[in-house]
């Protein structure tokens, strides 16, 4: 009987342990239980943001490499805008050298316009000079006239007033045969001296004043010539002068129009390399921003990923 008492106190006590145990391994199996389904859920969780990531990963990946070909074709554009700054840069020098030979140019035409200048000022005071030696030669020419007129008159009244004295002489003077046989050759002979030396003189006078007039005209035909000559040089100086002044005034707005359109293609040309130049800035730092967003969004991964295994590690050890 005491036997049977003490067997079934042990029993007893040894079911209590049984179940004791069986409720304590039942509530570590409901941890285990909600552990593992915390750890699923957080795993679901991390499988969607790794996902996630994956996809920031690939469209940062893009993006990043879309801004690379945007770094490369800014790059392209400012290479080229370089070029052809160095091109506008040729063009200038080459315009700069034509403006040079066109300043040479110019002032070798301002040096013949001061020529021409000189000249037709000289042609002018030439002109003048002709003028009053034609002023001059006129006046000559009336003296010479009067003089020649002058002469003649001198030499007729001389003729008349011996001719009246011989006629006097012959009405008044009573004369024997003898005288006048021996006074008929005197005068006779005085007659014809008389004759010859009027004619001589007026000969004389004639051929001095045929000279004169010779000379006269001649020096008339050489103003006349030289004036002729002289108006031809004015007027040859004036359109040279005109063609110049035209010239001159060419040049000059060609050279304004090409200095203008160089300061333009200038400013341009820098305002395009300041954009590029900007542009470019701004792609660098879009990607540097981007690769260390993107160098963030893989130490998050990798510390997702490490964390994934601790779970994993716990999960087995559970």
């Amino acid at each position: 009987m005491e036997l049977h008492s003490v067997h079934k106190t042990v029993h007893h006590s040894h079911l209590g342990d049984e179940k004791h145990q069986m409720l304590n391994l039942n509530r570590r199996l409901e941890t285990y239980l909600s552990r593992v389904k915390l750890l699923e859920e957080e795993n679901l969780l991390l499988a969607q943001e790794i996902q996630a990531l994956r996809r920031s990963n690939h469209g940062a990946s893009s993006r990043r490499k879309g801004l690379e070909e945007e770094v490369q074709q800014a790059r392209l554009e400012l290479d080229a805008a370089w070029r052809d700054r160095f091109l506008t840069e040729l063009e200038v020098g080459r315009l700069t050298e034509e403006f040079q030979a066109l300043d040479l140019q110019r002032q070798k035409e301002a040096q013949a316009h001061v020529k021409a200048k000189t000249m037709l000022q000289q042609s002018k005071k030439e002109l003048e000079e002709e003028e009053r030696a034609q002023i001059w030669l006129r006046e000559k020419v009336s003296q010479l006239e009067h003089e020649m007129r002058h002469l003649i008159q001198t030499h007729q009244e001389d003729v008349a007033h011996l001719e009246a004295t011989l006629t006097h002489s012959r009405a008044t003077v009573p004369l024997t045969l003898a005288q006048r046989g021996n006074q008929t050759p005197n005068l006779l002979q005085l007659d014809q001296e008389f004759s010859q030396r009027a004619s001589r003189a007026w000969q004389e006078a004639a051929e001095a004043y045929q000279g004169q007039l010779a000379q006269v005209e001649e020096s008339l035909n050489q103003a006349r010539s030289r004036l002729t000559q002289v108006g031809q040089e004015k007027s040859e100086s004036q359109l040279r002068l005109q063609a110049l002044e035209k010239e001159i005034a060419s040049a000059q707005d060609v050279r304004l129009h090409l200095e203008k359109t160089a300061a333009q293609q200038r400013d341009k040309h820098s305002q395009e390399i300041q954009q590029l130049q900007a542009h470019l800035e701004g792609l660098e730092a879009e990607r540097e921003e981007l690769g260390q967003q993107i160098d963030h969004l893989l130490l998050e991964n990798r510390g997702l990923l490490q964390m994934k295994m601790s779970l994993g590690l716990e999960v087995a050890t559970y």
